[in-house]
């Protein structure tokens, strides 16, 4: 039979040469074992002769077990067992061969490395001769080469495979996370094109946009559609630590390197190595931790606080922030050369008064949010609700959007919501929060805009229980930062 080049595999190769050898040795069974270095075991590969039979399919053996063949692969050399030396047959649980049959057992190594064995058996006593072992010796290099080939092509394949198993789960993926990035104006969907573009990456990426676009939303899709997904996608909000803590927080510190440090602790950057580290808020952070953090990104290295070993992480940045960081770069609030390793790749988000009929999008996603977790089923919004979010101008975006309907929803009981139900800050619609000395008022009677500020505040804190920080607090529901919040409450004298 002829074989092309190109259809010349490695099995054929085996076959070729096991024909070969048995053209000029008269052999009844030979076998191709491979090692496999980890279990330290010769498993059959190919069987060849009048005594291969099925049954040797996928036999194996440890290394462990058979000190003899142990020995004969630590000395490199193919090995004629005489008659008179008493051995353990090694097919003899498949095939009966006497106790004098001819044995010959040649180790086979490319390159210092050991790819496996062949055997070579008959039933007669004195088949083979030395100079058949010399044959065998060079003949089976061939084999040893076969051996490397089919790993190296088994190894690809697998390879292969789960490049397109991941491929296949981002693109599926990829489907899902966006879907869930609500909206479908033109804006938007320009926004939805460049995370798929730059998730794929290592990138570093900077988000800007106005508070409450959903900066950390986009993130989290960079992050879930990217290599890094089964990774840790790890959030810290730099305008909520202060200087003091700023680098324990993000690089860590041993046991002892202050006072207070009473245990070793792990910074962000090791929380989340192998992921993504999202550093929103990015303007915020402390002028002299800049340039340490220039240094991580840079070199991918970092060191705990009083630490002595350099700690090596793989985390891709993602940065976001609301200010104009090339502003702070002109009064000196922020290092150039972070800002410039930071904005690779940018992101501007667009706020939602220029998203169109998103707005309505956004709106039916959160109400059914809100019904799923409260089962409110017959919860809704009037006509006269939707021309008022329509109108709205929305200065805190996505996120004010959200914690508006969650409001109106509790003050509608979970029915229909109208427009009296719906606060945007600055709308007649605020009067159903007025205390009862204001509601007694006559329609034709204005508070103050101070006074409506108060209000406003107010409720948003006897909502919220008095909590100000975090997921639930009246920052997040008001659409504003928390220090911002803290200022205003300040400001009218608000306990």
């Amino acid at each position: 039979m002829k074989h092309s080049i190109s259809s010349l595999t490695p099995e054929k190769t085996t076959d070729i040469v096991l024909k070969a050898i048995r053209e000029l040795i008269e052999y009844e069974l030979a076998v191709v074992l491979s090692y496999e270095e980890e279990s330290g075991r010769l498993t059959v590969r190919k069987a060849a002769g009048p005594a291969a039979t099925r049954d040797l399919d996928h036999f194996s053996f440890s290394l462990n077990d058979r000190k003899d063949i142990a020995s004969i692969v630590q000395r490199k050399h193919p090995y004629l067992f005489p008659k008179n030396q008493h051995h353990l047959d090694t097919y003899a649980e498949i095939i009966d061969f006497p106790a004098d049959h001819s044995c010959l057992v040649a180790p086979l190594y490319l390159d210092e490395k050991l790819q496996g064995i062949l055997t070579l058996d008959h039933h007669s006593c004195n088949k083979f001769t030395p100079q058949n072992v010399q044959l065998v010796k060079t003949l089976s290099k061939l084999i040893s080469l076969s051996i490397a080939q089919a790993d190296d092509k088994e190894t690809l394949k697998k390879e292969h495979l789960a490049i397109t198993n991941e491929r296949n789960l981002l693109l599926g993926n990829s489907s899902k996370v966006l879907n869930a990035l609500v909206g479908n104006s033109e804006n938007w969907n320009r926004v939805k094109d460049t995370i798929s573009l730059v998730a794929a990456s290592n990138t570093p990426v900077l988000i800007q946009g106005e508070t409450g676009t959903g900066k950390e939303v986009v993130a989290k899709a960079i992050h879930n559609l990217s290599a890094r997904l089964s990774a840790p996608f790890i959030a810290v909000n730099c305008s909520a630590i202060s200087a003091g803590v700023a680098e324990s927080e993000l690089f860590g510190h041993e046991k002892g390197s202050f006072t207070g440090a009473v245990a070793l602790r792990k910074g962000r950057f090791e929380l989340a190595d192998g992921g993504t580290l999202f550093l929103d808020e990015i303007g915020d952070l402390p002028l002299d931790i800049q340039p340490k953090l220039l240094r991580v990104l840079q070199e991918s290295k970092l060191e705990r606080i009083g630490g002595e070993t350099t700690i090596d992480v793989d985390v891709r940045v993602i940065a976001a922030t609301h200010v104009d960081l090339r502003t702070a770069v002109r009064e000196k609030r922020f290092r150039e050369d972070l800002y410039y390793r930071l904005n690779v790749f940018p992101i501007t988000l667009p706020p939602l008064r220029d998203r169109g009929n998103d707005v309505l999008l956004l709106a039916e996603h959160f109400i059914q949010q809100i019904r799923t977790s409260t089962g409110h089923n017959e919860l809704a919004i009037s006509p006269e609700g939707v021309d008022l979010l329509l109108q709205a101008d929305w200065p805190g975006n996505v996120r004010q959007l959200q914690n508006t309907l969650e409001l109106a929803s509790i003050l509608s009981q979970g029915r229909l919501i109208d427009s009296r139900h719906i606060i945007t800050g600055g709308s007649p619609a605020d009067s159903f929060c007025m205390d009862s000395k204001i509601t007694q008022e006559s329609d034709s009677q204005l508070s103050s805009f101070d006074q409506m500020v108060t209000i406003h505040l107010k409720k948003a804190l006897t909502l919220t229980g008095g909590k100000i920080y975090g997921k639930g607090g009246a920052a997040e529901m008001l659409g504003m930062k928390p220090t911002t919040l803290q200022s205003k409450l300040k400001k009218y004298g608000i306990q």
